[in-house]
């Protein structure tokens, strides 16, 4: 008999604490969980448990008698979650019900004693492990009152296992209890790294700003110091220059702050039509480049999810990089790739490509192969991109080309 309750012990406390680790784990592995996402998994947690213990969880002692499965009620007020505890409670009455059970109304009170001792608890400020030990007490007597109401004729051996029983009880609901601290914790740890990264991004962009704004000031600095109102065309000369380097400053900034507000608003577009447009809009810049762009359009239209003015702000970005990327007898294809889950869109020039060390410096703030340029273009569509939770590959060669690849989930 008692390795049979020992078995029976076993089985609870898996189908109890099975659904809590994989709570764990979800939580430890899922980046961007919302709050209310969080509430929603914490309630499936405590009703998946609650079912397999009463599916699942018989205890020979006496299999109408309800123990572990009041380890979720429990762990629910102690989560401040008592809607939740009053449904648990509900289907636990409605499963003695069911089962023919002629003590649910004594069941009935022991969740009203519950209830009772949350409040108690919440006016009282009762730390978490006395409200467990409670719990435990009322759990105790009325298991022993259930017990004993269902077999007239028990032994003292009985009250002993109901005595184990009770502190394996306790001693479950601790374990539990503890688990969820855990849990907060590595919420917390989570969120604490995350602010980090975020700093550690922000510190590594000023100081790349401050890096980047310094230079054209500097240049400012030396010209103004050798203008020589009597020299007007060497001074009208490096005004210009001056000036230059002025807009390259304000385009630097402007480009910082545009990068460090990325905005989403997705709506259901048409990616022909947005591509159509980039095409008619480009195509009056390359004609004087003498640069020739196609674009293989498909016969049915595709639809996504996205940022309609967003995602034309990359592919022109990408479209104007292949223009000033090619020398002579230019060519610029857009191809247009449709597959279940995503759609590609390929951006071919014949350029002078790039190398493999520039390659992997391209989506870097900052970085920059062009004398006027920011650095900030590429790293700002790869936000862009990835913000709609798509991708974007380059592949090229030195005086082969380049080819963009951008990938967006349907």
């Amino acid at each position: 008999m008692e390795i049979t309750i020992l078995k029976d012990i076993i089985i609870n406390m898996v189908l109890i604490t099975f659904p809590i680790l994989i709570y764990f784990v979800l939580l430890i592995y899922k980046d961007n969980m919302t709050k209310n996402y969080n509430n929603l998994l914490f309630n499936i947690t405590l009703v998946t448990s609650l079912y397999l213990c009463l599916r699942f969880g018989t205890v020979y002692l006496n299999n109408k008698i309800l123990l572990f499965c009041n380890i979720p009620i429990v762990i629910s007020y102690i989560k401040k979650k008592h809607n939740l505890a009053i449904i648990l409670s509900i289907l636990n009455i409605m499963y003695c019900y069911s089962m023919g059970n002629n003590i649910f109304i004594i069941v009935i009170i022991k969740y009203i004693s519950y209830l009772t001792l949350f409040i108690i608890a919440n006016k009282k400020k009762i730390t978490t492990n006395s409200f467990i030990l409670s719990t435990a007490v009322v759990q105790g007597f009325f298991l022993s009152f259930e017990y004993f109401f269902l077999e007239a004729h028990s032994k003292i051996n009985d009250v002993i296992i109901l005595l184990i029983l009770v502190f394996i009880y306790y001693f479950i609901t601790f374990f539990i209890v503890y688990i969820f601290r855990v849990i907060d914790k590595v919420q917390d740890l989570n969120k604490t790294i995350k602010v980090l990264e975020k700093d550690k991004k922000i510190k590594d962009g000023l100081f790349k700003l401050t890096h980047e704004i310094k230079n054209p000031l500097a240049v400012c600095k030396g010209y103004l110091e050798m203008i020589d109102l009597n020299k007007p065309q060497k001074a009208e000369k490096y005004i210009k220059i001056m000036t230059e380097e002025i807009d390259r400053s304000l385009n630097i900034m402007t480009d910082f702050i545009q990068f460090n507000k990325i905005k989403i608003k997705k709506e259901r577009l048409c990616i022909n039509l947005l591509i159509k447009d980039v095409y008619k809009s480009l195509m009056i810049v390359a004609k004087p480049k003498k640069i020739k762009i196609t674009y293989n359009e498909l016969a049915k239209d595709i639809y996504i999810d996205g940022d309609y003015d967003r995602l034309k702000q990359v592919l022109i970005n990408l479209m104007k990089n292949s223009m000033e990327s090619i020398t002579t007898n230019g060519k610029i294809n857009i191809i247009l790739n449709d597959a279940i889950n995503y759609v590609e869109i390929s951006i071919e020039d014949n350029g002078i490509g790039m190398s493999e060390e520039t390659l992997s410096k391209m989506k870097e703030m900052f970085f920059t192969t062009k004398d006027n340029g920011t650095g900030l273009g590429v790293a700002l569509s790869n936000e862009i991109i990835e913000a709609h939770g798509g991708n974007i590959n380059y592949i090229s060669k030195i005086n082969e080309g380049t080819t963009a690849k951008i990938r967006l989930p349907k």
